[in-house]
């Protein structure tokens, strides 16, 4: 565990500060935590934005908590700077030289080569981190990244089931980091789109119709199980080529998830995987089948199914549907929820629905 290296995701305007106190104790395991930039007119962070915060109050959260970062824990602060809108290069540069280099933010994520060009025109000494959503993932691919100036490389999510090329890479000499837990569907057609459906998820566009929100699809155990996640007992198999680790951006706070990864990691201990998942269908994994117990996946079962075709009548194999079977005598089906829970969330779901349409939030807004 010594050489384990993370980078966390975090939401400016949730995080407390006394959560960022908390880290020091991982402190050694920390490489940077990401940020999502504020303003979704000039490079829209890819996330859904909170409803009730104009992208003014957004920026004086952010940059508040970049001050009080530098000041009381120093932890390495990255600015994501992904989903450009209308090629707005300029206008990205310029907000990114007038806002955050001054404040002492030097590192980025970026997918697009040309903005990478641009802000190592721009600023020089400032370090650029590959992104996932560029679907990058061959050595071909990231010495494309590495030429422009890319020291950190993100390949595509589908990374993880490709051990293969995950150890290629390595061997090529990339930096790589990597998601394990995001658990995008593998080679889902809309993830592999132009900008990937978390791209239009962000702007609520449609939300129930993609991919990974029918059931029909999620449901599958064949496509379950080859989702881009694995058990941490897995991650650990996978390390030696693997430079950082990206812990999901989720509803906890990022000192919760770190503590939560660090146990387990620790103790080897089963716990849900849908726990670190943080992909669209999780809310029908959570409706439909409940926890899912890590222990039942071994490192063979991985092999199996991530070298698997689905051509599972021809080869007479129901490994899946078996594991599934086993996971549903485990967890004894579904949570429920109280019908007051229910409610509070269709009533929180229509609010934000709502106030998503208002004129500063979206695509709208940006045309």
């Amino acid at each position: 565990m010594k050489g384990l290296k993370l980078t966390i995701g975090f939401s400016p305007n949730k995080t407390r500060k006394k959560d960022l106190l908390g880290l020091r104790a991982f402190r050694q395991h920390i490489a940077d935590l990401h940020f999502p930039h504020y303003n979704p007119h000039i490079a829209a962070s890819g996330r859904p934005a909170d409803p009730r915060i104009s992208p003014g109050e957004a920026r004086r959260r952010t940059m508040d908590l970049i001050a009080w970062n530098e000041q009381h824990t120093g932890f390495k602060f990255t600015l994501l700077l992904n989903y450009l809108l209308h090629d707005n290069y300029d206008v990205v540069v310029d907000n990114v030289r007038k806002e955050f280099y001054p404040r002492g933010v030097r590192s980025f994520v970026v997918a697009d080569l040309e903005l990478i060009k641009r802000l190592k025109d721009a600023l020089p000494d400032c370090e650029v981190q590959g992104s996932c959503l560029s679907h990058r993932m061959t050595e071909a691919e990231l010495e494309e990244e590495r030429r422009v100036g890319v020291v950190l490389h993100n390949p595509s999510v589908n990374i993880i089931r490709n051990p293969a090329q995950l150890a290629r890479n390595h061997r090529a000499g990339f930096a790589q980091k990597v998601i394990a837990f995001e658990g995008c569907l593998h080679n889902c057609p809309e993830e592999n789109s132009l900008y990937g459906h978390r791209w239009h998820l962000a702007r609520s566009l449609h939300q129930d119709r993609f991919y990974c929100r029918n059931p029909e699809v999620t449901l599958d155990p064949r496509v379950f199980f080859k989702a881009n996640w694995v058990t941490i007992a897995r991650l650990k198999t996978l390390l030696p080529f693997i430079s950082v680790v990206k812990l999901p951006r989720s509803g906890n706070s990022v000192l919760s998830v770190t503590r939560q990864f660090m146990h387990l990691y620790n103790t080897n201990a089963s716990y849900n995987v849908a726990d670190f998942i943080t992909s669209g269908y999780i809310k029908i994994i959570e409706t439909y089948i409940g926890a899912i117990p890590s222990h039942v996946f071994t490192d063979d079962f991985f092999e199996t199914v991530d070298h698997c075709t689905m051509n599972c009548q021809e080869r007479g194999c129901r490994l899946c549907f078996d594991v599934m079977d086993e996971i549903r005598a485990i967890n004894g089906g579904p949570k429920r929820y109280s019908v007051f829970t229910q409610a509070h969330r269709r009533v929180r779901n229509l609010l934000r629905s709502t106030l998503n349409k208002a004129p500063w939030f979206g695509v709208d807004s940006a045309e």
